[in-house]
């Protein structure tokens, strides 16, 4: 049962370090005197960044310092955790044990691929107001850190939002959200269609315009080459076809043959 604690604005005015830094400290604290027991679930992000006034990614940032400590861990689809091994905690909390094991033994059952539910528990935040319009997602490396991940998946449940049109890139830069992705974030099983009717009337900055039309020349340069591939393997097939007498379509005669197999002479 966690206490009941009043929200704290950071930074504090007499602390020099980071904000990230201060809320990691406050954290620490709370886990050390036993605000927050071994194996319990630490608030979400959401929630810390209203107890703590800041943004999420700071809030991301104190967790990734406690996940390093060995003080907490995450579980992909359910949250970030108190260890119940780390030596800074009372020896009676080091004694318990987690909760959350069979959570994390649920996760396997899921039949789906992890860049998909990872992309599943993102666009839930973008939804949610959790990452902040305009601002930038966290890193393939910093997700891989939070859901503990391998990197591929976490590029690829970015890939995903990319295509549902909620993130977009900026080389150099990173992913950032778009700032109409909290009206436009579909739900499972909508996200083609949604994004499909967003992207046509979704307002833009510049930055989003140009990696729409970068995004835009690459699928259509993608097309390209999938049409002409297509197009050489129905070539092929339909000469095969023709050669072994076997009727075709009109439109799928090679432009290289005549429109019907040649007789005698």
């Amino acid at each position: 049962m966690l206490r009941t604690v009043t929200p704290m604005t950071l930074p504090l005015e007499d602390d020099s370090r980071p904000p990230y830094l201060q809320a990691a400290e406050v954290l620490r604290a709370g886990i050390r005197t036993g605000e927050y027991a071994a194996g319990s679930r630490l608030p979400s992000a959401r929630v810390l960044q209203a107890r703590f006034g800041v943004s999420s990614s700071t809030v991301q940032n104190a967790l990734r310092v406690l996940k390093q400590e060995g003080m907490v861990y995450s579980v992909l689809g359910r949250g970030s955790y108190v260890s119940s091994t780390h030596p800074g905690l009372p020896p009676a909390a080091r004694a318990e044990s987690s909760p959350v094991a069979n959570d994390a033994i649920d996760e396997e059952h899921d039949p789906r691929p992890p860049y998909v539910r990872t992309a599943d528990l993102l666009r839930e935040e973008i939804r949610s107001g959790s990452f902040e319009p305009g601002g930038r997602l966290p890193s393939a490396r910093e997700l891989q850190d939070r859901f503990g991940i391998a990197n591929s998946t976490a590029q690829n449940a970015v890939r995903v939002l990319k295509r549902e049109g909620l993130v977009y890139a900026v080389k150099g830069k990173g992913v950032f959200i778009r700032r109409s992705a909290r009206q436009d974030a579909p739900h499972p099983g909508e996200a083609e269609h949604s994004a499909q009717a967003s992207f046509r009337a979704r307002p833009r900055t510049d930055e989003e315009l140009a990696a729409d039309l970068a995004a835009a020349e690459q699928r259509l340069a993608r097309a390209a080459d999938a049409y002409t591939a297509a197009g050489v393997q129905l070539d092929a097939l339909t000469r095969e076809a023709l050669r072994r007498g076997m009727p075709v379509p009109a439109a799928a005669r090679p432009r290289s043959e005549p429109l019907a197999p040649c007789v005698g002479g």
